[in-house]
């Protein structure tokens, strides 16, 4: 149903994908890794329809990836991480599961020197991600944009092959 949220029916599967979630960070503990594992409240794709429509109007987007709101706490540890490993976040595994028109990803977010992971999942509905998949075939690169719900800081995590994080079988084709 349009307008109805991706996860509608589909909470069982999401919460197989918060498994995998929790097994890939342990995975990454195992293997010697500090992990920090997040717990989106929502995950909207960018630019939204709109926000597309607009950027057609003046040539660019904002932003283009993923809008995902955590926890404040949840925020606040990963900000800390992220600003003392000072960007060296620049390496990424995704794991993609698929059900109907919902893309389900396990992302875990690396900084090799430090032994840092940061894991979490996102999910989007192939049917309202159509600007971000577009764009993402055409600039070859994707961002994570985490959030506390007062929407005060950002913390960006930028994917710069974004094929793991789009629908099987499509593929970005540009460079940066």
């Amino acid at each position: 149903m349009a307008g109805s949220h991706p996860l509608a029916g589909l909470r069982d599967f999401w919460d197989d994908v918060m498994a995998d979630m929790g097994a890939t960070a342990e995975e990454y503990r195992e293997a010697g890794w500090s992990v920090t594992e997040l717990h989106p409240g929502d995950v909207t794709p960018l630019p939204t329809a709109a926000a597309a429509a607009e950027a057609d109007d003046a040539g660019a987007v904002d932003r283009l990836g993923f809008d995902v709101l955590l926890p404040g706490d949840e925020f606040e540890a990963v900000e800390t991480l992220v600003e003392a490993s000072e960007g060296a976040f620049d390496e990424y595994d995704a794991y993609r599961a698929s059900e109907g028109d919902v893309v389900f990803l396990v992302v875990a977010m690396r900084a090799e020197a430090a032994g840092e992971a940061v894991v979490f999942p996102l999910y989007y509905d192939e049917s309202e991600a159509g600007p971000l998949l577009s764009l993402a075939t055409e600039t070859g690169a994707l961002h994570t944009y985490l959030r506390p719900l007062d929407d005060s800081s950002r913390v960006v995590f930028t994917h710069r092959d974004p094929d793991p994080l789009l629908p099987e079988g499509r593929t970005a084709d540009a460079g940066e």
